[in-house]
């Protein structure tokens, strides 16, 4: 109980970078560790791992988790104290990649402010061979990283035991 109302006062702070009033469901983060199983095997990395509701179905891959939010990531050196964790912006983290991995992006970026920045460093992760991988969950209809040169693009799987319901996009 005490991550959703953590993510609620987030959520109230600042409703356009959080996307939803509660964390993501365990049928999401279900959807999102399948998507990545049947992707390459590489090293993995969660950009906005928030509370852990991704987290915790990915957990076994031993991704970094990058999180901004200093109360986050308090929550999750708590539940995942084996893993990487990184108390850093998401952009930070995606300029200092420098071998390959795969991307869970837990934030989503329907009407994130930074999304267009985001863009310019997946394309040139992907063009350097860094980016092998990219799964990502939106609320809305439209391909979220359509700007990116992916050579494969996927809308995978439909959560509707979310809230609000999502999709789960594959790129490679």
């Amino acid at each position: 109980m005490h991550k959703k109302i953590l993510f609620l006062k987030k959520y109230l702070k600042n409703p356009i970078t959080m996307g939803s009033v509660i964390p993501s469901s365990r049928f999401l983060g279900n959807a999102m560790y399948k998507s990545v199983k049947e992707l390459e095997h590489t090293a993995v990395m969660e950009i906005g791992a928030g509370t852990g509701a991704i987290t915790q179905h990915i957990s076994s891959l031993n991704p970094v988790l990058v999180e901004i939010d200093k109360e986050f990531c308090a929550l999750l050196r708590t539940n995942y104290p084996h893993l990487n964790i990184v108390n850093s912006c998401a952009l930070e983290q995606l300029r200092k990649i420098d071998e390959r991995v795969g991307l869970v992006i837990s934030i989503p970026l329907i009407n994130n402010p930074f999304k267009s920045s985001f863009i310019p460093l997946l394309n040139d992760l992907y063009t350097k061979g860094l980016l092998t991988w990219c799964v990502i969950f939106t609320y809305g209809l439209n391909d979220p990283l359509e700007q990116v040169n992916f050579e494969s693009k996927k809308r995978k799987r439909f959560v509707l035991q979310n809230i609000p319901p999502a999709h789960v996009w594959v790129y490679s």
